[in-house]
Parts: structure tokens; C-alpha cells; sequence
């Protein structure tokens, strides 16, 4: 990514709002890595809010190197232990039948949308709640969408796994018995 000036040449394509990257970035004081979503991109800085909701501002001179990286894989969801999921479910007010699965699989060649609801615990995503907790997001069966956006928002948090209580899940997800 460096030129032969020593300027830190833009990411091809340039930067989006929305997506996840790894920037190598020159501190003053030696080399750090910054890894997180893109909240802005301006004429010579990129935003980057990392998964504890730390916001960097990086001069783009200042990226010796940079790439895009996909959502974390984390573990199988799967095999998480059925009392885990349901206590992270009772803390969700949620009930019903139990689907799992990677937000990584479910995110995978879907375009990062540039905005997610705020920072914290809760969202509302068209009216269906979702509650962020360690590496789980939990939220009632409800459309593909809803369910996606419910991942885009968790995952800006460090979330992997979705669980779903209900009737229904998105393609892809496992029902646990």
C-alpha cells in the first residue's frame, strides 16, 4: 500500500462505510493495528469503530497498509451448550424453538449496509428486538431481513452467533432439539 513517496496509497476499491478491515497504521511512535468497521471515509481520514465501540480516526497518510477482512468466523454455534442459550434467551425475553447459526455464513456476499442502530444491548429492527450479549445476538423468528440486520448490528460488537426462538429461521441455520 506505500508509495514510493512514503504515502499510504487508498484501498482499491476506496474504503465504504460499513465495511471490516485490518490498517497497519503508523502511530508516531511505531506501528498498531487497527481492526474494525468503517464509519466514514473524508478526503484524508477514514473512521473505524472497533468491536469495544472505540472510534479511530486514521489519517490516511498515516496506513502503511491496509485490506478488507470478512466477519470473524468464531466458534460452531451449534455445539453451545443448551443452558447457555437458553439463559441468553430468558435475558432476551425469547421463547420457542432454538435455531443457531454463524453470523459470518449468514453475512457472507452481502453488501455491509453504511449505518447500524446505536451501540448497546438493544435494537429495534422493524419492530423486532434484538439483544447483544458476549458473542450472541438473540431476537424472535422474524423476515431473512430483519434477521441480517440484526446480525450486521451485533457483529460491529464482536458477536459470531445468531440464535433465533421461534417457528422459523433463515436458511442455513441449525434447529437444536
Amino acid at each position: 500500500m506505500p508509495t514510493a513517496h512514503g504515502v499510504a496509497a487508498p484501498l482499491d476499491p476506496p474504503l465504504r462505510p460499513g465495511e471490516r478491515v485490518s490498517l497497519h497504521v503508523d502511530a508516531g511512535d511505531g506501528a498498531r493495528e487497527v481492526i474494525g468497521f468503517v464509519t466514514g471515509v473524508g478526503s484524508d481520514t477514514v473512521g473505524v469503530v472497533d468491536r469495544r465501540g472505540h472510534e479511530h480516526v486514521v489519517g490516511l497518510a498515516d496506513i502503511l497498509a491496509g485490506r478488507r477482512v470478512g466477519v470473524a468466523l468464531g466458534r460452531r454455534p451449534e455445539a453451545t451448550p443448551r443452558d447457555l442459550l437458553d439463559a441468553l434467551a430468558a435475558r432476551a425475553g425469547l421463547t420457542g424453538d432454538c435455531w443457531v447459526g454463524r453470523i459470518s455464513a449468514l453475512l457472507e456476499g452481502r453488501t455491509p449496509p453504511a449505518e447500524v442502530p446505536a451501540w448497546g444491548e438493544w435494537a429495534e429492527l422493524d419492530g423486532v428486538r434484538a439483544r447483544f450479549e458476549g458473542e450472541w445476538v438473540s431476537l424472535p423468528a422474524a423476515p431473512d431481513d430483519v434477521v441480517v440486520a440484526a446480525a450486521w448490528w451485533a457483529t460491529r460488537m464482536g458477536a459470531r452467533s445468531v440464535q433465533v426462538r421461534g417457528d422459523s429461521a433463515p436458511d442455513g441455520f441449525v434447529r437444536l432439539g
